[in-house]
């Protein structure tokens, strides 16, 4: 179960990320922002969670 929210975190933080770096792109905005480090933690946390 903890497997299957791990990949399911996984997958939510990676369209996160990707959406918000063509954002970032589109209006010329600085990257790296607050909601930024808070999905890569998600990620972070998902990959953690499949492997334990």
């Amino acid at each position: 179960m903890t497997i299957l929210l791990g990949i399911g975190l996984i997958v939510l933080a990676i369209f996160a990320i990707v959406g918000n770096i063509s954002n970032s792109k589109q209006f010329g905005r600085k990257i790296m922002s607050n909601k930024m480090y808070f999905y890569i933690l998600i990620l972070v946390g998902g990959i953690i969670l499949i492997f334990f």
